[in-house]
């Protein structure tokens, strides 16, 4: 077991968005982590953020997609597994996830549930690139402190598109444009809506078209759709 007497942690953040975080930990037998350390860190936060950023789009070519059916699990306050049903087991694979240790990222859901007044919730990517929603709340009632409930399933369309269209790194107007051509409003209608000119939603989509790598309005349709089916 390692004797961690020192820490450093990092969040990796590009165009303002925290697209990962790490924490690294020194025992007794280094000194503490120094200003070079914190440098180095700094200077790796913007583009691990970007690489991590476009890892949303890819998925691994050879992995099956999880269940569909919602996973349940319940934990008690120390947030230890009590019981799951059988589609929770279903999503051990999907979660890489074996023997009664949960995932961090369930965990860190589960730790924002416990005591909440409202359900915590999370997307979690799965090993097939799936997307997951994460729902955990406390239970109430009986004689003993109340269960945790936590639910797993698939996440709806709409939250994934959300996610992708921000780790294509569009700007918020850039991501206002395509969600108004998908819904089959033309550029005109658009710009009234917006209030900006045709000419500025055309040079917006011409910016979407080259970041997400599509040549046509018509293709702006099919992007968070197909993305959503590779990851």
């Amino acid at each position: 077991m390692i004797d961690a007497r020192h820490e450093l942690r990092a969040g990796f953040v590009v165009d303002r968005r925290c697209w990962g975080a790490i924490a690294l930990f020194g025992d007794g037998g280094r000194p503490d982590f120094t200003p070079a350390d914190v440098d180095v860190l700094r200077l790796l936060s913007a583009p691990v953020a970007a690489a991590l950023r476009r890892a949303v789009h890819r998925a691994p070519a050879d992995a099956a997609p999880g269940p569909a059916e919602a996973g349940v699990l319940l934990l008690d306050q120390d947030l230890r597994l009590l019981s799951e049903n059988p589609a929770a087991k279903l999503w051990r694979d999907e979660l890489a996830w074996s023997g009664a240790e949960l995932p961090i990222a369930v965990l860190e859901v589960a730790a924002r549930g416990r005591g909440a007044a409202l359900p915590a919730y999370g997307r979690i990517r799965g090993r097939s690139g799936q997307w997951l929603s994460v729902h955990a709340s406390p239970l109430s009632g009986g004689p003993y402190p109340a269960p945790l409930a936590v639910t797993m399933h698939p996440a709806p369309a709409a939250e994934v598109a959300e996610v992708l269209l921000l780790a294509y790194g569009l700007t918020p107007r850039e991501r206002d444009v395509p969600e108004r051509v998908v819904a089959g409003l033309p550029s005109r209608a658009i710009a009234m809506e917006l209030h900006i000119t045709a000419a500025t939603v055309q040079d917006h989509l011409k910016s979407v078209f080259a970041k997400t790598g599509v040549r046509s309005r018509r293709a702006v349709f099919t992007v968070p759709l197909a993305a959503i089916q590779l990851v």
